[in-house]
């Protein structure tokens, strides 16, 4: 058994803007050999220990549509796909969501003697989690929440996966020790929808 780094996108709608969020996982147990059965693993812990955490995050006019998974590196990699029935998923923050394309964004701090940090940024936010351009305490206490899920560990079918952060530049992956929040949310031109997306 191996520890590798897994890409797990997770795609929904804001109204009917498209949104994609891409996050990076280290996996410890993972069988080299079986990259679907890793994807599957790694998309199951993350419906059973984080989606309650990371809708929680989100407004109402989100919804979730579904997952994909696949190993980083090496290559090649089987991905690993879950569909959601239409508008079964929604955020349960309460008020609409911001459009325009804005979002907050969270900085993720890598462990000492790593060069690279990450960043995550966020689907969309709930208009009552505003004030003058800058996200209220309940919001930032319910990301928090759902880092600290990710960061200590979710598991299935013997694999245990965290959130990392994975460096394009140096092919790395590194441990995520804090998170950090943009004091303002911004805009994030390419949230745009891709080619081919529904």
């Amino acid at each position: 058994m191996a520890t590798e780094t897994y890409t797990l996108r997770i795609q929904g709608l804001e109204f009917a803007s498209y949104r994609e969020t891409v996050l990076h996982f280290s996996g410890v147990g993972v069988n080299s050999n079986d990259t679907l059965a890793a994807g599957e693993s790694l998309i199951a812990a993350f419906q059973a220990s984080a989606e309650s955490l990371w809708l929680a995050t989100l407004p109402q006019t989100y919804y979730l549509m579904q997952y994909e998974a696949r190993r980083t590196t090496p290559k090649p990699s089987a991905v690993a796909h879950t569909e959601y029935n239409p508008f079964s998923k929604y955020g349960s923050r309460g008020a609409n969501g911001v459009c325009q394309q804005t979002c907050p964004v969270l900085f993720l701090v890598p462990t000492m003697g790593t060069k690279s940090g990450g960043k995550i940024f966020w689907p969309t936010i709930s208009l009552g989690d505003i004030v003058n351009s800058s996200p209220i305490s309940a919001w930032r206490t319910a990301v928090t929440a759902w880092l600290n899920a990710v960061k200590a560990g979710i598991t299935n079918a013997g694999i245990t996966w965290t959130l990392a952060i994975w460096s394009r530049k140096t092919q790395s992956t590194a441990n995520v020790s804090i998170g950090q929040f943009s004091p303002l949310i911004g805009f994030q031109s390419n949230r745009r929808k891709p080619t081919g997306a529904v």
